[in-house]
């Protein structure tokens, strides 16, 4: 999956479940969670020449983040670790299980090299990613609608300080 997708259908999931939720959700650190994993490990498997689903892609990484959200001052982790889970669950990561279980099945990584046009042409030809990918926009453009993100200082509120002024769920 690539960042609409994972941003979108991160956000959306998000949003189906907080539907009928009592709690205040801010999707700001969903979106957050969602796209962390390759914030992660994307520079860095570039860097060491390994594959770009690294430690951020592991269980150990989304669970690390879950439990620091039971402290109650950094409660809203918990945003993130769903948006992480997201993240994983999207990237098909049972296909790979040294990544998630890492460091169960060993502590190194792959070796791999860097190539953009893998990337480019996964993108190009692959439906389930173009599927993602649409999706993701769909669903970012539709909760922006609804929560009337449709000016840029709509957004900069909703960057800044997780305001929606749109219909809320209730």
């Amino acid at each position: 999956m690539f960042l609409l997708g994972h941003l979108g259908i991160g956000l959306g999931l998000a949003w189906v479940l907080a539907w009928r939720a009592p709690a205040h959700i801010d999707y700001r650190l969903v979106l957050l969670g969602a796209i962390l994993p390759d914030l992660i490990d994307k520079p860095l498997g570039i860097a060491l020449g390994l594959e770009t689903r690294l430690w951020g892609h592991t269980f150990l990484f989304v669970f690390a983040i879950l439990a620091a959200s039971l402290l109650p001052r950094w409660a809203g982790l918990r945003f993130v670790g769903f948006g992480g889970a997201t993240h994983l669950l999207l990237d098909e990561i049972w296909a790979r299980p040294y990544v998630p279980l890492w460091p169960g099945y060993g502590w190194a990584f792959p070796p791999a090299d860097f190539n953009p046009e893998f990337w480019f042409e996964t993108l190009l030809r692959d439906p389930f990613v173009q599927a993602g990918e649409i999706s993701g926009f769909l669903l970012l453009a539709g909760f922006a609608w609804v929560h009337g993100i449709r000016s840029w200082s709509a957004f900069r509120s909703f960057v800044g300080h997780g305001t929606l002024s749109g219909r809320t769920e209730s």
